[in-house]
């Protein structure tokens, strides 16, 4: 399986997030949010953090198994999100969940209240 992390730059993650939240749906830019916020704890083991910014990577990598245009394409991009949500989840803390709930609030509003984490 290649190595998604590569993929991984905080530019191109915030391009991706603010230019295509509203087509990816609101509880996969909230888990995503909820990953890269909890990559700014520096107590993250490693192990968590390639994980998490393999999923990442995934998530904005152009060219992966469903392209994103396509109806459903960010299936493939949840699927992915979702896994690594479940093998850090003892290494999210409630500051990341905050911080990534915050944010969809500037971005929706009151529309952002019922994103809830990929599982």
């Amino acid at each position: 399986m290649p190595d998604y992390s590569t993929h991984f730059s905080v530019s191109r993650f915030w391009g991706k997030l603010r230019d295509g939240a509203k087509n990816m749906g609101l509880d996969l830019a909230y888990s995503a949010l909820v990953l890269y916020y909890a990559l700014q704890d520096p107590n993250m083991p490693k192990w968590a953090q390639a994980k998490a910014y393999g999923a990442l990577g995934y998530l904005i990598f152009p060219a992966d198994a469903v392209p994103d245009w396509w109806p459903g394409g960010y299936t493939d991009d949840a699927a992915v999100i979702a896994a690594a949500l479940g093998a850090v989840a003892m290494h999210i803390d409630d500051d990341a969940k905050q911080s990534a709930r915050s944010k969809l609030r500037d971005w929706f509003g009151d529309d952002a209240s019922g994103a809830g984490l990929l599982t």
